[in-house]
């Protein structure tokens, strides 16, 4: 009989994976890590050099290389590549057994950064090796000597960027620019230096803020220039809401240059952060080139958007109804979610009686009971969750085929004389149900560390901007008149459909509750549905 202590039994401790045994394993298949920081030509060719060095000192040292991991990101982060997280892939299927790079700093130039993908390479008995240091992992259990060559890359790479810095601050204080791309409306001087008006997108420019102030809201806006075949900065056809917020509060307008403004730190979590500098820091110089609006001007597009900002905002309730309440269950452990306000840090020095709604902040939470929940997050923002509930309702009620049929009849699509509306009315919703499904792919993905959080949000951001465009296209078609004296009634239920957003919250509780059984969450606030109803129906 095989005796275990009650130590082992009663927990569910993983069996460890000493990396130290695959020391002077011949032939053990192993990734090449490879990492530049631009597209240039020089760059391109340092890949090839690279793969020769690692395949020679694979070739002498008896390794396997099984696949190389290229990456073409600037950035101390290993997070931020794409290829690091392919590679991790690899080494969690046993792909690979370790991986092996030139030299550290292209791998990372962070210490705690390299410590951490060290540490998660280890604990799925992996490791890594540096060529040029002539560091093994395998044979570093303290961590000093990778701390002394991580140390090294990370003040390397301070000083280079400290080098780049001062180069851009003179010229900031000269008043030259250092974008690549400058804001729409301008481009760069024939020698690089500064910024001069571009004709064409200049007038674009006047247009939007003629528009804005003629009362045009920013989707409105977005829709017009879409529909002028009118390309955004970065040569998309479709405009979002936040690149007009952008272009009508950039200062640069009035013929400025700012510089110095932000910093990228760490979080608690070892992310990059973007945070703003104090102000005394910032480098400002007017006149550095020609405006495209007068002050006046400026200013009173900024207290118009102040003014709708203060008046959009919500105020929420104390004894707000939560509106998802017995519907969200933990998607990992299967646990509900309870609803639940928590005061602020500074509220909680006021008295109960005394505390405003603006002191408290509302989520859903988990109460991790059964302990063995997959989820990192036990906490969900409330307005967050509430919100992408309220999109997917209104998502199933407006592409429900028979809707107006169940209104009141059929509307123009079902009438004679509208074949080419028709058509198109159907090609754009099977767009929109490509582009919906796109994105619930993209949230797996990053789910599954496919992808990483910059590519996922900048697709993201791309799959928003084609379904507002389609979903634009979609109600300028079902705005059609028609004779039918039904179509005032189904233009009034689909604008009740279309703004749920702004409902009152006991018909948002109602129409949730017909439509949803229960609502699975998972890290990243990633949803899934179990309806009322059969999908296939």
């Amino acid at each position: 009989m095989e005796y275990i202590p009650p130590l082992v039994t009663a927990n569910r401790f993983e069996q460890y994976n000493d990396i130290k045994n695959s020391i002077g394993e011949v032939g053990l298949e192993v990734g090449g890590y490879i990492r530049i920081s631009t597209k240039k030509d020089s760059q391109i060719t340092s890949i090839e050099n690279q793969k020769k060095y690692i395949l020679e000192w694979a070739s002498v040292n008896g390794y396997k290389i099984i696949d190389f991991y290229i990456d073409m990101k600037t950035g101390a982060y290993s997070y931020q590549r794409q290829e690091m997280v392919k590679m991790k892939n690899d080494i969690s299927s046993g792909k690979i057994k370790g991986i092996v790079s030139k030299e550290i700093s292209r791998t990372s130039r962070d210490i705690l950064d390299i410590i951490e993908l060290k540490r998660s390479l280890a604990n799925q008995g992996a490791f890594f090796i540096s060529i040029k240091e002539g560091y093994d992992s395998r044979t570093d259990d303290d961590e000093f000597l990778l701390i002394i060559h991580a140390g090294l890359a990370q003040k390397e790479r301070k000083v280079t960027g400290s080098r780049v810095k001062i180069t851009q601050m003179i010229k900031a204080r000269e008043g030259k620019t250092n974008v690549p791309i400058p804001a729409f409306g301008y481009k760069l001087s024939s020698d690089g230096q500064h910024i001069i008006i571009n004709p064409s997108t200049a007038e674009v420019y006047k247009i939007i803020v003629d528009k804005f102030l003629e009362g045009w809201g920013r989707l409105k806006i977005c829709k017009y220039l879409s529909s002028k075949g009118i390309r955004t900065n970065r040569g998309n056809a479709s405009w979002s809401t936040n690149s007009i917020y952008a272009i009508l509060t950039n200062p640069v307008y009035l013929g400025i240059t700012m510089y110095n403004v932000t910093l990228t730190v760490r979080d608690d979590t070892g992310k990059a952060k973007r945070m703003v500098r104090p102000r005394e820091q910032w480098i400002v110089r007017e006149n550095t080139h020609q405006p495209l609006i007068t002050k006046e001007k400026f200013d009173r597009i900024q207290r118009i958007i102040q003014d709708k900002k203060q008046k959009d905002q919500k105020e929420w309730s104390c004894t707000k109804k939560y509106l998802l309440s017995g519907l969200v269950y933990c998607g990992s452990c299967g646990s509900k979610l309870y609803g639940g306000k928590f005061p602020k840090k500074e509220a909680k020095l006021k008295n109960k009686s005394e505390r405003t709604p603006e002191d408290y902040y509302y989520y859903y939470f988990d109460r991790k009971t059964s302990g063995l929940c997959g989820n990192s997050k036990a906490n969900y923002h409330m307005d967050i969750l509430e919100k992408k509930v309220i999109e997917k309702v209104k998502e199933i009620l407006l592409s429900y085929d028979k809707l107006d049929e169940r209104i009141n009849k059929k509307q123009f699509l079902y009438e004679k004389g509208f074949t080419r509306e028709k058509i198109e009315h159907q090609r754009l919703q099977d767009k929109l149900e490509a582009v919906a499904n796109a994105i619930r792919r993209q949230q797996a993905a990053y789910e599954e560390e496919v992808i990483t959080i910059d590519e996922y949000k900048t697709r993201l951001e791309e799959l928003r901007r084609e379904k507002l465009s389609l979903e634009g296209r979609i109600e300028k078609i079902n705005t059609i008149p028609v004779k039918s004296s039904s179509l005032e009634l189904i233009n009034k239920v689909k604008a009740i459909i279309f703004n749920l957003h702004n409902a009152d919250s006991d018909f948002q509780y109602e129409i949730i509750r017909k439509l949803i059984n229960k609502i699975y969450i998972y890290d990243n606030c990633f949803l899934e549905f179990e309806y009322t109803f059969n999908e296939s129906n």
